[in-house]
């Protein structure tokens, strides 16, 4: 998580005592009861109802669920969070044991089941215990003697990274593939076992880098499984799908497994977790609780910031509506978001419900509800956790100054589980799976409850039960339940019972996600039976696009020439669809796919074919080339010289790009001295856009400077300072002075940085200057900020922070009063950046500017009002202060006018962040929204927003919508106040309650 998540504000500005101090003895928390659970503080689909299951002292701080075969709950307290628990920040983490004895569907017996474990974030069952995630390992805990404590505590994993504590391996779930899948969280690690067999040991450990993972707990079995989406839960759908999350991008869909990747050396590994809301990567979201202070990011208010803990729902027994759809919790938001997920023909969308189009599937008024994981139970009902903290925020993301007023671990006493049922209310039951025979549990495959298939499937693969393969077998063609054919299927799969006979019959059904794990479960035979193979080959053309995307990934797996032609024709019939070209470079052997490439470009050099779609697929094909040219340099080379002659220049321009990116991305120095004609060959005659990226080129192939290239510098120089030439040429010109390290060519870039510029020029000089050491070059830098436009604001703010070298100009800057700390906008990773870096000296000179915490221009006037302002306000009385003294810059539902900040959505916004940014306008201000001045030939001079900017005029927006074009040929100077639009002083003749009434209109729902 990277937002901050502080104390209500009263509390938090006014530095008062904390109440409810947390009574520490050893690790253990004593707990009061609860008060009584008010559904009223609850917002949820009038369908459905919701009720607390259980709640401290019998839980705290839970995390994870699972329910064993026999119905007894697990949960994973992680009672360390956020730095360890007790006075010496110990590990104190738990798993309590909970049991319903008299069937009614409520806990009666809760028992600590395993105690001192390190932030424990995951618990599944396995064989009578559990596996937990409790980094740096992954454990096996079993009770043995019936006490209701482990007495059996076994390594199964070790080596996961334990650093920030939001960010640990967690999301251990069992998959229908029979593994245990889990995510990375994002602190990574270099896994071994104990369990390991002699063969295992040999290939050592396994670095996790930024990858998922699954294991055989039995045998300590490791395999990377995907790009992780490095965030807290994942969830698979019916038929296996992935699923992930990650802060502020809710949901991601895991398209392609790392075991396809590791076929062809040189395929990207980015990228490949993708984010599939349709409603917004940071998408909105609807909270119904308080708002509270965020110093970080505050523009993430009312948008997933926290998004981390995950369910998916599959079940008859609840409203149609709510089927196919998986949560996401926002502990920051006080939320539970539901999507709806379904197949696009270029893989899957997440929708909103329109149910839900502007609420949450579940939002709570309490702003400690903090919900972190949903399951599925036995009795069909969904299992919400929710811890009760007042902060939730990782004490590393929040400033020093700000941690010493909180207590971070306030509420670390508490701990809530909710179930979540249709109205009609949902029985309870009590499984006895463990004591049925198998024969009994094969049925249970098809159960219309996620629940009992799972663990019908663990248990029989658990007892290895081969016995009951032929019962298994005829489920696996049984045509009543698709979902108790894949169980049947997977489940024979890890028995080692599956027949060539099942897999043909299955890659014949007719649902297409039994065709697709039958595709899954063909991969092993492919080697060695022609009739699969042939059965594969025929769902290229199935009529579902995610059959057919897997088809294309197993049949790389076999190569012969009816493949390759069948796997070629594939991509001349979806050249547009990324996911297609993608499997394609993945399918065909290196070879094979070069000589699909040569013949796709003669079709483009007879133009048989328009560039079209065309130009992705030879860029990412060269990707992959360039990054294993070490390896295999003729195709690289042989590439170059096709591109020589009879090409579009933006299949050319694909191409080389590709090359570019790969070699870059491969950080190796491929011997490619026979390329060095190719590329001069190139470069003679060509066009200003395709000389810089020739020049990189010719520069990672380790190559000496071209005469073409070299002698195109002085043009370049001449092109790249002339107005009139056209945009694109000169930036262009300007890529190519990157290459230039003259003083001459330096005072150009330089000079491209003035106001008077268009806003690409700016921007291609300033990622020309990136290479640049020039000892003067900071200063100049912080001389041209104010010409700087807004949209390139943020390259030249990192080119600022990238070299420390520029930081003494910066600061001299701010203490000479040429330049404002505001006008930078920058976030607490930025100040930190210049806090702790450099001399002693200047840090200290940073420090009189910024400090861990937000700096403000006007901070005693904005905690003197803060200090007086009314808790409430009246939002009709707020109205009409907005109508008189706002709404000339600012919208606000239907009032108002578009010039400044659109203030609509600043509904969770808290009452001191307002106030601070009503009182303060310039104390951070958006680029977006600083004022610029225009000055013309004849002396006159315009202020306003620079609402527009293209070769022949500058258009900018002033209050009440006024706006002002200005012929470019006229204009003398373009230069920034380095202040908002916004006036400060707008408290002056108004009361702590006029402002109050104001914050309450803007916090109400427009």
């Amino acid at each position: 998580m990277t937002v901050q998540i502080l104390s209500p504000m009263i509390r938090f500005f006014l530095g008062r005592a904390v109440p409810g101090i947390i009574l520490v003895v050893g690790l253990r928390l004593q707990a009061a009861a609860p008060p009584p659970f008010d559904p009223s503080q609850f917002q949820l689909d009038p369908q459905l109802e919701i009720t607390r299951w259980a709640a401290e002292p019998d839980v705290i701080d839970p995390v994870a669920l699972c329910f064993d075969e026999a119905g007894r709950a697990y949960v994973a307290e992680c009672r360390d969070y956020p730095s360890g628990a007790g006075p010496n920040g110990a590990v104190g983490s738990t798993i309590r044991l909970l049991e319903d004895l008299d069937g009614d569907g409520k806990p009666d017996r809760v028992t600590l089941f395993a105690e001192g474990l390190s932030y424990v974030t995951s618990v599944t069952p396995w064989r009578g215990g559990v596996l937990v995630a409790a980094p740096p390992e992954i454990l096996f805990l079993k009770d043995t003697n019936g006490d209701g404590r482990a007495d059996v505590r076994e390594v199964v994993l070790t080596g996961f990274k334990r650093g920030v504590s939001d960010s640990l391996v967690n999301g251990l779930r069992l998959h229908l593939d029979g593994r245990i899948h889990g995510a990375n969280g994002g602190n990574n690690g270099v896994i071994t076992s104990p369990r390991w067999s002699e063969t295992l040991k040999a290939d050592g450990p396994i670095d996790l880098r930024d990858h998922d993972f699954s294991f055989n707990p039995d045998t300590g079995d490791l395999a990377l499984t995907r790009r992780s989406g490095g965030g807290f839960g994942q969830v698979f759908d019916e038929f296996g799908h992935a699923f992930t999350t990650y802060n502020i991008n809710h949901i991601q869909y895991c398209y392609l497994p790392r075991r396809y990747i590791e076929r062809q050396s040189g395929l990207p590994t980015d990228h490949l977790t993708v984010g599939i809301s349709d409603h917004g990567e940071m998408s909105p979201i609807f909270p119904i609780s308080i708002a509270q202070t965020r110093p970080n990011h505050p523009e993430q208010s009312g948008h997933f910031s926290a998004a981390g803990g995950m369910g998916y729902l599959s079940s008859p027994n609840w409203p149609l509506e709510f089927s196919g759809s998986a949560f996401v919790c926002d502990v920051v938001g006080n939320i539970v978001h539901r999507d709806l997920i379904r197949e696009v023909p270029g893989g899957w969308l997440a929708t909103r419900s329109t149910n839900e189009l502007e609420r949450e599937f579940l939002a709570s008024r309490d702003p400690n509800f903090r919900p972190v994981a949903l399951e599925n139970g036995p009795d069909g009902a969904l299992y919400l956790l929710a811890l009760q903290r007042e902060v939730i925020e990782h004490p590393d993301y929040i400033p020093a100054s700000m941690r010493q007023k909180l207590d971070l671990r306030a509420g670390a006493d508490r701990g809530r589980i909710y179930r979540i049922t249709p109205r009609a209310g949902l029985n309870p039951v009590k499984p006895r799976l463990a004591q049925m025979k198998n024969a009994e549990l094969v049925p249970l495959l098809a159960h219309d409850e996620i629940w009992w298939r799972t663990t019908a499937q663990r248990l029989l693969i658990e007892r290895q039960a081969t016995d009951v393969a032929g019962q298994i077998r005829v489920l696996a063609r049984d045509p009543r339940s698709a979902l108790g054919r894949i169980h049947a299927l997977w489940t024979l799969q890890n028995l080692g019972s599956m027949l060539p006979g099942d897999v043909t019959n299955a890659l014949d059904d007719g649902n297409a996600g039994v065709r697709e794990n039958a595709l899954l479960l063909s991969e092993p035979l492919l080697t060695e039976n022609a009739s699969v193979v042939q059965k594969v080959v025929l769902l290229l053309n199935d009529r579902s696009a995610q059959v057919r995307y897997q088809c294309l990934l197993t049949m790389g797996l076999v190569s012969s020439p009816m493949t390759v032609s069948a796997v070629s024709d594939q991509l001349y019939r979806y050249p547009g669809n990324p996911r297609v070209r993608i499997a394609v470079l993945i399918a065909l052997h290196p070879s094979a796919l070069a000589a699909l490439v040569q013949n796709t470009l003669r079709i483009h050099d007879c133009g048989m074919a328009k560039s079209g779609p065309w130009p992705p697929f030879f860029r990412e094909y060269s990707e992959v080339m360039g990054a294993r040219a070490e390896s295999r340099p003729k195709d690289l080379t042989t590439t170059l010289k096709r591109l020589a002659t009879g090409l579009s220049e933006k299949v050319r321009m694909a191409v080389l790009e590709g090359f570019v990116v790969g070699l870059e991305r491969s950080g190796s120095q491929p011997a490619l001295t026979g390329a060095a004609a190719d590329l001069a060959d190139l470069a003679t005659g060509a066009p200003a856009t395709r000389l810089p990226v020739l020049w990189k080129l010719t520069r990672l192939c380790g190559l000496p400077d071209s005469a073409p290239l070299l002698a195109a510098l002085p043009r370049a120089r001449t092109k790249a300072a002339q107005l009139g030439t056209e945009v694109l040429e000169r930036r262009a010109h300007l890529a190519l002075l990157e290459f230039d390290p003259t003083p001459e060519a330096t005072s150009i870039l330089l000079n491209c940085l003035a106001g008077t510029e268009l806003p690409e020029i700016q921007d291609a000089a300033v990622t020309a200057l990136r290479r640049r050491t020039d000892p003067g070059l900071g200063t100049e830098l912080v001389s041209h900020w104010r010409a700087l436009a807004p949209t390139v604001r943020s390259r030249a703010i990192q080119l600022l922070l990238d070299r420390s070298a520029f930081h003494a100009p910066l600061v001299a800057a701010w203490e000479a009063g040429t330049l404002t700390v505001g006008e930078f906008n920058l976030d607490l990773e930025q100040r930190r950046r210049l806090l702790n870096t450099g001399p002693a000296e200047l840090r200290t000179r940073v420090q009189k500017f910024l400090g861990d915490g937000e700096y403000a221009n006007r901070a005693g006037i904005v905690t003197e009002w803060l200090a007086k302002l009314p808790t409430t306000g009246n939002p009709e009385s707020g109205r009409k202060l907005f109508e008189s003294d706002c709404a000339k810059c600012h919208r606000c539902g239907v009032i108002g006018k578009s010039v400044g900040p659109e203030l609509s959505a600043v509904a969770h916004r808290s009452a001191e962040d307002l106030l601070a940014n009503i009182l303060d306008p310039n104390m951070a201000v958006n680029p977006g929204f600083i004022t610029y001045t225009v000055e013309t030939r004849e002396g006159e001079v315009q202020t306003g927003l620079l609402l527009a900017q293209n070769s022949t005029t500058v258009t900018l927006v002033q209050a009440d919508e006024q706006f002002v074009a200005i012929p470019r040929k006229d204009i003398t100077k373009i230069e920034s106040t380095g202040r908002s639009l916004m006036p400060e002083g707008l408290e002056q003749g108004k009361t702590p309650q006029n402002l109050r009434d104001l914050i309450a209109f803007l916090q109400a729902k427009h």
